[in-house]
């Protein structure tokens, strides 16, 4: 029996227990290397005795039940060093589970990122259950199948993170394009993208300051409200004419309200911007060639209109006698009115055209005056109106639109 005993636990020394891992990883235990061994009680040698031959190898080998309480004895220290010397622990091997999670903005949406389910091993799950299986000389364990791995906690099919990717495309479907004559912006997904707010709860909302913040770039870039202009006059100079309130002009606090709306609603459109003034056309020339020039120095004005000369007239301004300057600057027509009566605290005039470009500063016809130009307006001049001959005035108000700039200027060495 002994003999029989001795041959048991040399076969026993060749037993192997293969580890399957992932990521094709795997490692061996082999018998030889942690001192395996059988431990046999009383009824061994009777059940040996009612074995044919060489049967008993089949018993001892098979997965079956037997009477005989046969123990697989191992080296605990020399299985504890083997266990750690497995390549599932080796650093440069491990990878970290890793959480599914939402991508930054791709271009075209969000998109999940799958978790990454790593191959770090719960120590003790896998010890327990290599024990297990030496003592059962099983010849393979399954990693995945004994459920030994840490497990990311998030994956990709989770609820809150699919709801949270579509209220993120939600928000970034929108497609809103601003048109400032050849130059255009675009506030699509990617830029929207850049003002999400994402809080605790995986609420998204629209950040107020992002969208005023692009709504006063585009107001810095394109508003030209009171910038000074360069003038080619029609004597020739070129000058530079500073102040006035003609020019572009953007609502900002309405802007961000309907740019805002349009995001939520996911609206693919080309806006307007909303203005609280506008001009002629885009660009560093917002005028065009449809204007008015008014010459304070020479009392003489020129309307053109689409770059023809429609309308060249003396006029009288202000009576300086009496402090009434006119502002210089770009002004825009504000309206043009018939048959219009201009009053004051001392005064009712009544005129037959009238073309105010800033406050009840405008052009008119004065039919109470025979003369125009010259040095009228030094002392004889009007409360700061352009007084005009009827007729001019006429033609101008037939031609001239709200809108129009005004350029009024001085300019020495044109005195009439």
């Amino acid at each position: 029996f002994e003999i029989v005993k001795a041959e048991i636990n040399d076969e026993m020394r060749t037993y192997t227990l293969t580890l399957e891992g992932r990521n094709d990883l795997s490692d061996v235990i082999y018998g030889y290397n942690i001192d395996i061994r059988a431990v046999f009680d009383d009824n061994f040698e009777e059940l040996l005795t009612n074995q044919k031959g060489c049967d008993w190898p089949k018993y001892l080998f098979a997965r079956r039940d037997i009477e005989v309480e046969t123990m697989i004895e191992v080296d605990e220290d020399l299985l504890n060093l083997n266990f750690e010397g497995l390549a599932f622990f080796d650093e440069d091997l491990v990878i970290e589970p890793a959480d599914a999670y939402i991508s930054d903005f791709t271009g075209d949406n969000y998109e999940i990122i799958d978790e990454e389910l790593g191959n770090v091993v719960i120590k003790n799950v896998l010890y327990n259950s290599v024990v297990e299986s030496i003592k059962f000389l099983e010849p393979t364990l399954s990693l995945e199948e004994i459920n030994s791995y840490e497990e990311p906690n998030i994956r990709a099919d989770n609820p809150e993170l699919v709801r949270l990717l579509n209220d993120l495309n939600d928000f970034t479907r929108a497609n809103i394009v601003y048109e400032f004559g050849d130059v255009t912006e675009v506030v699509d997904g990617k830029r929207i993208s850049e003002w999400l707010i994402v809080d605790d709860y995986k609420q998204v909302s629209l950040d107020p300051q992002g969208v005023k913040e692009f709504v006063d770039y585009i107001g810095k870039t394109y508003n030209t409200f009171g910038k000074t202009r360069t003038l080619e006059t029609s004597y020739g100079q070129t000058i530079e004419v500073k102040g006035g309130d003609y020019g572009w002009w953007l609502n900002r606090g309405k802007e961000v309200h309907e740019l805002t709306e349009l995001i939520l609603e996911g609206a693919n459109t080309v806006k307007e911007p909303s203005y609280l003034q506008t001009a002629s056309q885009y660009g560093d020339d917002d005028i065009g060639d449809t204007y008015v020039e008014v010459n304070i120095t020479a009392q003489h004005l020129y309307f053109y209109k689409d770059g023809e000369l429609v309308v060249e007239s003396d006029f009288v301004s202000g009576n300086l006698s009496k402090g009434y300057v006119n502002p210089l600057g770009t002004f825009p027509v504000q309206y043009k009115e018939r048959n219009a009566i201009l009053s004051g605290e001392d005064y009712s005039s009544p005129v037959d055209y009238w073309m105010p470009f800033y406050g009840d500063i405008g052009f008119h016809d004065a039919s109470w005056r025979n003369k125009f130009g010259k040095n009228i307006y030094k002392t004889n001049g009007s409360r700061g109106c352009i007084n005009m001959p009827k007729e001019n005035a006429k033609k101008m108000y037939e031609n001239i639109e709200r809108g129009v700039a005004v350029f009024v200027y001085e300019l020495p060495g044109t005195e009439s």
